[in-house]
C-alpha cells in the first residue's frame, strides 16, 4: 500500500498538474513581460523561463537551452523540492530529509549559479 501511495504522489500528481500546464498553455497562451527588464533594460537569470518551459512543452530542449541556459538546473531544483516535499511533509520520512535534504553548502551554491548567471548574461 505504502509503495502505491508514493507512486500516485512521485507521478501522478506531476503528470496532472503538467498536464493541466500543457493543455492550458496550448488554449490559453500567457505572456508575460520582465518587470526587471522592463525598468532596467537587463536581463534576469528568469528571462525566457517562460519560452524556454514552452518549448520543453513542445519538445524542443536545444530551443529551451537557447532561452534560458538554466532551465535545466531549475527544473532539477523543483524536482528535487518536490521529492524533499513529498517524503517529509506526506510520507513523515524524517530519516530521508537528514539524508538528503538542503545543505547550507548547495543553497550558497545555487544562488552563486544564478548571481554569476545575472552578470554574464548582462555583460
Amino acid at each position: 500500500m505504502r509503495i502505491l501511495y508514493r507512486v500516485l504522489l512521485y507521478l501522478i500528481l506531476p503528470l496532472t498538474i503538467g498536464w493541466g500546464i500543457v493543455i492550458g498553455m496550448r488554449y490559453f497562451p500567457i505572456l508575460v513581460t520582465c518587470t526587471i527588464k522592463d525598468f532596467t533594460g537587463l536581463d534576469c537569470p528568469g528571462c525566457g523561463g517562460q519560452r524556454a518551459i514552452d518549448a520543453i512543452i513542445k519538445g524542443k530542449f536545444i530551443a529551451a537551452f537557447y532561452y534560458n541556459q538554466l532551465i535545466y538546473l531549475y527544473l532539477s531544483v523543483i524536482a528535487y523540492i518536490y521529492v524533499l516535499f513529498v517524503e517529509s511533509y506526506l510520507l513523515k520520512n524524517k530519516e530521508f530529509v537528514r539524508q538528503f535534504g538542503f545543505t547550507t553548502k548547495f543553497a550558497l551554491l545555487f544562488v552563486l549559479a544564478i548571481i554569476l548567471f545575472f552578470v554574464i548574461r548582462n555583460v
